[in-house]
């Protein structure tokens, strides 16, 4: 069986413990402090050891006596430090433990704007894997679109969105099967934030594009055979035109998709 600490021994682990230790009276009295507490405060721990008096009231201590689990705190130095607070309360005593986590802040901080840096910069949609995001549509429309000015060849934008009461998770999964499925090789399919599809179809005209919706709406139609709900879409069509660019022509065909939710049409096109 182990044996309890002396009372030396625990002074000596308190003493050399490396989380800053604090102890106060109930009624706000210094009772003492370790040598991590200590080197917190550098020099004005020597002015901590002459105090006297209620030390919540201390313009350089009051900050680290609070409830927070959570300081920041401005060290006499200058310096700003988090420190993680954990409290224990005793006879007539509270004991608070102090934890320098600036460095693991600002790593953590650091890490959030990467992945943010890399979330703004990928090309594939997060939750359906297998599509362009609204900025992979616009990295591969640009070219298109320039080529499409340059040899005056067809050029035309789908957006779709779905409307599906139940499991709507489940159905834009089947949805991006079946676009990928109804489209050309040279075709591209992704979708935007809202996860309204978005068709690129190269060498396709706004009439062809047109045919295109109607095949999907009957192929959508089928799907919903047997179904509780019915799935449905709306759409939203344009063609490239002179002195287009990538984000004019998605942007005119995703205001066309919400002209038909809108007047509940069904299909718009964005001349």
């Amino acid at each position: 069986m182990l044996n309890k600490l002396t009372l030396g021994e625990a002074t000596t682990l308190l003493d050399t413990c490396p989380l800053a230790l604090l102890l106060i009276t109930d009624d706000g009295q210094l009772h003492g402090y370790n040598d991590a507490f200590a080197a917190l405060l550098g020099d004005a721990a020597t002015e901590l050891v002459n105090s006297a008096g209620d030390i919540r009231s201390d313009s350089l201590l009051a900050p680290l006596l609070g409830q927070d689990t959570l300081i920041n705190w401005v060290m006499p130095d200058g310096d700003e430090r988090w420190l993680a607070v954990e409290t224990t309360i005793m006879n007539g005593l509270t004991a608070r433990y102090y934890q320098d986590v600036t460095e693991k802040l600002r790593l953590k901080r650091e890490r959030d704007n990467y992945s943010r840096e890399l979330k703004d910069l990928t090309l594939q949609d997060e939750r359906l894997t297998s599509l362009l995001n609204r900025r992979g549509i616009l990295v591969s429309l640009d070219p298109l679109v320039a080529r499409s000015r340059r040899y005056n060849s067809p050029l035309s934008v789908i957006v779709m969105g779905l409307q599906a009461d139940r499991e709507r998770d489940k159905a834009l999964v089947k949805v991006s099967y079946l676009l990928k499925d109804q489209t050309r090789w040279a075709d591209l399919v992704g979708c935007n934030a809202d996860q309204d599809f978005i068709l690129i179809l190269q060498e396709t005209t706004q009439d062809a594009a047109l045919l295109l919706v109607d095949k999907l709406s009957g192929q959508l139609a089928r799907m919903s055979e047997g179904q509780p709900d019915a799935l449905t879409a709306c759409y939203g069509i344009t063609a490239c035109q002179k002195n287009d660019n990538a984000e004019e022509m998605l942007g005119r065909a995703e205001a066309a998709l919400q002209e038909a939710r809108t007047n509940q049409s069904g299909t718009a096109i964005a001349v």
